[in-house]
């Protein structure tokens, strides 16, 4: 009796393993959305990246599962997959003003500034009529404003050192804090090319402007 119930044990077990290798690429996708629906982000695209491992050869991804594993990814700020899923969709058209956006997202996540701009500027010329187009350029505009925002303040401060320096060092003084000043500038009219009323942009050029015109 105890052999035959051990016997039995093992089977069963088989069966389940059995079963469980015989999962589907569909059966993977239904649990990674319900995975998904419960907000459990991590799940969902392990379970998306197994439907993705059993998807018949030379059939193409479904779209909406391609775009829930980019957004699975980003919101466990895995950027990398992030970037890779949303690319594909983009590729595929399938929402791809919104999967642009949040590559560009992705890459300033990833602190890759220059990446993003570059992609930036394309996408907001390729979906100059989208509903998010106007999301990509504060993007822009808040990196601009920040790249821009680092050569004033340091001609900012140099010129505040002349209040303690020898007279006969103020030329080198204001040489210095207008070199500054001109890195500054390409950034501040950049800014201005995607929000042509930003207020501390045209407050810094008119100030830029100012010192080099002296």
């Amino acid at each position: 009796m105890k052999y035959l119930l051990t016997v039995s044990f093992v089977l069963f077990a088989l069966a389940g393993s059995v079963f469980a290798q015989d999962k589907s690429a569909a059966d993977y996708k239904n649990e990674g959305n319900e995975a998904l629906r419960n907000k459990d982000y991590q799940k969902a695209l392990e379970l998306y990246e197994q439907s993705v491992a059993n998807w018949e050869e030379g059939e193409p991804l479904e779209d909406a599962m391609l775009y829930n594993m980019a957004t699975s990814a980003r919101r466990i700020e895995n950027y990398e997959k992030a970037i890779k899923y949303y690319e594909m969709t983009k590729e595929q058209g399938f929402r791809p003003d919104i999967s642009a956006y949040y590559i560009a997202y992705s890459y300033n996540k990833l602190d890759q500034e220059e990446e993003m701009e570059s992609f930036l500027v394309d996408a907001v010329e390729e979906f100059s009529t989208s509903k998010y187009v106007g999301h990509m350029k504060k993007m822009l505009v808040t990196y601009y404003l920040k790249k821009g925002s680092e050569p004033y303040n340091e001609a900012s401060q140099i010129l505040a050192s002349a209040q303690n320096a020898d007279p006969s060092q103020y030329d080198e003084i204001n040489a210095r804090a207008n070199e500054a000043f001109s890195n500054a500038k390409p950034w501040f009219e950049k800014v201005l090319k995607y929000d042509a009323d930003n207020a501390s942009a045209k407050a810094s050029l008119q100030e830029i402007n100012n010192r080099l015109a002296q």
